[in-house]
């Protein structure tokens, strides 16, 4: 149970988004590894993820599963989801010793004909035992076939254990993203908070000061006030933040809400990302103020943090 807390400043009152249940944030990276052993054979199965735009999945057969690879990857593929997903399954030793019987009748054919051509050619060297050796046709060997419908049963059962434990290592790592982009998320509204107040003093010390250089410039003339309320409607709405802050806000609360989806959210808040810092982009286009304009730089680069952690987000 996560309880995520963060406390957003309209400009007017507070009020706090509280988003209480599990979060479900799944990283791409992670490491696992089954095994069974049964007599002198051993079954293994690694599993190595990474980042990647989408699913890429390969696998490393031993020859006998090659023609199961497909039907392996489905079983995979709908948990796995995102990420450079390489698995090696392994095979060592065998469950059976093979039985080697020695091929008598192919041995008695090739001593006579030994026999045969030894008088053909008038040789009294008699045929021996270790002649007949040089030929392996003589022995025959029990191959020990694995049971290919039990090995597949067993290396899907050892998939199953490896995928889900490499799940629940990406699920840990996630917490620790999620903690992560909490923290930067705080830090981005507090600022966003900050920028609202100076914004509002900027404004008033930027109309007093304008006031000031038309009365300096213009003390022998007549000022149109009509005109003079038109040209302070005109600077308000230039340096008017409200709807960027606003906008700003909803991006967070919108990446807060995908923290507890159970459904791969990497893609849509790497362009939530992206709207946050368009937001961000023109609120320091609009300042006039350099303790803005240095808050400005320190959303940007908080947001930086964020995309460097959600590239690793399923």
């Amino acid at each position: 149970m996560a309880i995520l807390n963060l406390t957003v400043w309209t400009g007017l009152t507070n009020f706090t988004i509280d988003l209480i249940g599990d979060l479900q944030l799944e990283s791409m990276t992670g490491y696992s590894r089954t095994e069974y052993r049964s007599g002198g054979q051993l079954i293994s199965v690694e599993i190595y993820s990474e980042n990647n735009r989408f699913l890429d999945l390969t696998f490393n057969l031993p020859e006998p599963l090659e023609p199961y690879t497909e039907e392996l990857k489905r079983l995979v593929a709908g948990d796995l989801r995102r990420g450079r997903v390489r698995i090696t399954i392994a095979i060592t030793g065998s469950e059976k010793t093979p039985e080697v019987q020695l091929n008598t009748a192919f041995l008695t054919k090739y001593y006579r004909a030994l026999c045969d051509l030894a008088r053909e050619l008038q040789i009294e060297e008699p045929v021996t035992l270790q002649n007949l050796l040089t030929y392996p046709e003589i022995f025959i060997t029990d191959s020990a076939d694995t049971d290919v419908a039990e090995l597949l049963t067993q290396v899907k059962d050892l998939l199953r254990q490896a995928v889900a434990e490499l799940i629940a290592m990406r699920r840990r790592e996630g917490e620790f993203i999620t903690r992560e982009l909490q923290s930067h998320l705080q830090f981005i509204l507090e600022k966003c908070s900050e920028i609202e107040k100076l914004s509002q003093q900027s404004r008033q010390e930027y109309f007093t000061k304008y006031q000031q250089s038309l009365a300096e410039l213009c003390q022998n003339c007549q000022l149109d006030e009509n005109r003079l309320i038109q040209e302070a409607g005109i600077l308000a709405k230039k340096l008017d933040i409200t709807e960027e802050c606003t906008r700003l806000r909803s991006h967070i609360q919108q990446f807060t809400l995908l923290l507890q989806s159970e459904e791969p959210v990497g893609k849509q808040m790497n362009f939530l990302a992206q709207e946050m810092n368009r937001e961000i982009t023109t609120i320091g286009s609009k300042s006039e103020s350099a303790a803005i304009s240095h808050l400005v730089v320190n959303l940007k680069n908080e947001l930086e943090k964020i995309r460097e952690q959600i590239q690793n987000v399923i």
